[in-house]
């Protein structure tokens, strides 16, 4: 059998069987949205639909005797539209890796299994990419996945809805019900038990299918918030519905569930272009996400495919190597931005 088949088949059931922990569990929010059922393998040009935006309540008329009736109607539709965004993994093995690792002739060992070895890496390059992905802000015209902050930065035109605070311009796509600015969202605030109450509150719209709320923190507030309720005495109840794994803890405090995501801390603002310190720094973050909203729609010909591996040398003027690509398209989007909320400036 030939190298390249020997690596299809070595790697083609490993990717698939990994698939859902390696790219998702170990992310808190994508794995959230595994809970709520909400990862959607969909095709089509585009991530579109329709929403309603307000009641008719103001049609109705209060009347007498003899009194004519009112009548018309109210479009309370709005359609929102979402790119799909593209990412790729390599994976090469060069020609001296192929022979310093192929298998010895009589006893059959293998100095290293090369093939696993690589495209577990490509796995984890994608998870790591996706991650930061996850707490970016990405347009809508852009080419990277957008992310939590697309969505809840007041102002910033989202699903090719163009969002404007001052003048009042689709406010019920506006985040945390539109409560706050461009630039009120970043103002500095300090975390309590308390303060985390008063920011939850007004998001919980039961009516409307709000309420199922997740805070996300790093760990730095996640501490505090451990250690005031224990302070307080107040019951903190751990890692409720089994314990996580991958360093991902959560609690419940006073019903408010909190989690806490390693990510958000001061040593990946670097990646992040972030500064330490200031409002937008990872530590400083503060999520408040209505999970039921959230969906990660996912290409079903493009669900992190890990293609064949393909001889280079056959092309002409081509270097010898194998090449293979782990590919993903599809997006992270919100349908109900005002119901989730966004700080870049807390702290303890």
């Amino acid at each position: 059998m030939s190298f390249h088949q020997d690596l299809d088949n070595m790697t083609r059931e490993m990717n698939a069987a990994s698939l859902e922990v390696e790219y998702m569990k170990k992310t808190p929010v994508l794995n959230l949205i595994l809970e709520q059922k909400n990862v959607k393998f969909k095709g089509g040009k585009k991530y579109e639909g329709q929403m309603d935006t307000d009641t008719t309540e103001d049609t109705a008329q209060d009347y007498s005797v003899n009194e004519a009736l009112t009548h018309g109607s109210k479009d309370t539709t709005e359609e929102y539209s979402f790119r799909r965004k593209y990412s790729q993994v390599p994976i090469t093995i060069d020609f001296e890796e192929d022979l310093e690792n192929a298998l010895e002739t009589q006893d059959h060992t293998q100095l290293h299994n090369l093939a696993k070895h690589k495209v577990k890496k490509a796995q984890e390059a994608m998870r790591l990419h996706l991650r930061k992905k996850i707490y970016g802000a990405a347009s809508d015209s852009s080419k990277e996945i957008q992310g939590l902050n697309s969505a809840l930065i007041p102002d910033a035109t989202y699903g090719n809805i163009t969002r404007t605070y001052s003048s009042n311009v689709a406010n019920f796509w506006q985040p945390a019900n539109n409560a706050y600015t461009s630039s009120t969202y970043a103002s500095a605030r300090t975390l309590s038990i308390q303060a985390l109450q008063g920011w939850v509150d007004p998001l919980q719209d039961l009516e409307n299918g709000g309420g199922k709320f997740v805070v996300i923190v790093g760990n730095t507030l996640f501490l505090a918030l451990k250690s005031e309720a224990q302070a307080l005495s107040r019951p903190v109840e751990m890692n409720v519905g089994g314990t996580w794994k991958y360093g991902i803890e959560e609690m419940t405090i006073d019903g408010m569930r909190i989690m806490k995501d390693p990510f958000l801390q001061t040593a990946y603002n670097t990646a992040m272009g972030q500064t330490t310190g200031s409002a937008g720094s990872l530590d400083r973050r503060l999520y408040c996400l209505n999970v039921p909203d959230w969906y990660f729609m996912v290409h079903p010909k493009d669900n992190f495919r890990l293609t064949s591996f393909f001889d280079q040398s056959q092309i002409a003027g081509a270097p010898r190597f194998d090449l293979a690509r782990v590919f993903l398209s599809g997006n992270l989007i919100c349908l109900h931005p005002n119901r989730s909320l966004y700080f870049s400036n807390v702290t303890p």
